[in-house]
């Protein structure tokens, strides 16, 4: 093969795959979805506006293939916590795919200029292959940002569910307790229950309500046994700010079980790596003495 077809072949994918890594890292702009959901809180179209671009005129069109709808039901969740759309998603498998697809014609390229003789079937297979494990990485992504959304979600519900039985205890009712606490707090958690609570009235849906489809959709029961106490309070003139209180103690009680158990998985992972830090060091002291006894033997 001559070399110089060679460099040039691996210029070019070289090029290619850094422009893909950085379409792929560049940040996306803030969607109308988004900003609609401030407004009026809702499950947002998983396949978003169409935007210029071959990649994207491509996963477009993949979104709203049969293949793109079963991906939209078992990821349908996890792209509305992370707020992105199919089309970004099916991007984002198609640039992470194409980088380990071009890696491994990058490698094997470099084996062949080198002078290795490779076969053209393991070129194909690892280059398929580093393509799916991209493929794969762009989709644990997802989940992974998803589980974090949710995570945070949690934690400020808790902090919205100790504001509100704060001012409950104050005297204020139940329902002016839990439309005050929204509107005084910052984020997706506080905006999501204040758009929900502001436009219950025009869709004819009562406070209680409103919080029960927000906990439906979040999958947070503990916002539904807030609902209950906001209802009975208010139908049966009970006091919801001692059941609001034990919601959410027990909402921070298992959040710092789930820190605990987070910690001691990380403390376990951690040694292996500490095992062969240990071992690998004390080699190195122990090589000299080996090397003497190897000389005298």
């Amino acid at each position: 093969m001559n070399r110089p077809f060679v460099a040039l072949a691996l210029g070019l994918a070289g090029g290619l795959l850094v422009a893909l890594c950085v379409k792929a890292v560049r940040p996306a702009p803030v969607s109308l979805t988004s900003i609609h959901r401030r407004v009026q809180p809702g499950r947002p179209n998983l396949i978003g506006a169409p935007r210029p671009g071959a990649v994207t005129s491509l996963a477009e069109h993949l979104a709203r293939t049969t293949m793109g709808r079963r991906l939209a039901e078992r990821y349908g969740d996890d792209l509305f916590v992370a707020q992105t759309t199919l089309p970004q998603l099916l991007a984002q498998v198609l640039a992470f795919g194409a980088i380990g697809f071009l890696v491994a014609v990058a490698l094997f390229g470099g084996l062949a200029a080198a002078g290795t003789i490779v076969s053209p079937v393991p070129v194909v297979g690892g280059a398929l292959l580093l393509g799916l494990f991209g493929a794969a990485f762009s989709l644990q992504a997802l989940r992974a940002r998803a589980a974090i959304g949710r995570a945070a979600f949690r934690n400020a519900v808790s902090q919205y569910l100790t504001l509100c039985s704060s001012v409950m205890a104050g005297g204020r009712s139940a329902e002016w307790a839990v439309r005050y606490a929204a509107a005084a707090g910052e984020g997706r958690a506080f905006e999501t229950i204040n758009g929900a609570l502001s436009s219950a009235p025009a869709m004819g849906r009562t406070t209680w309500e409103a919080l029960t489809a927000v906990a439906d959709e979040w999958k947070t029961p503990e916002l539904g046994d807030l609902g209950a106490s906001v209802e009975r309070a208010t139908v049966l003139g009970g006091d919801a700010a001692d059941a609001a209180a034990v919601i959410a103690q027990a909402m921070r009680a298992r959040s710092l079980d789930d820190i605990e158990r987070r910690a001691d998985r990380s403390n376990v992972k951690m040694l292996g790596p500490t095992y062969l830090f240990l071992g690998g060091f004390m080699l190195f002291l122990a090589f000299p003495l080996l090397d003497e006894l190897s000389r005298n033997l």
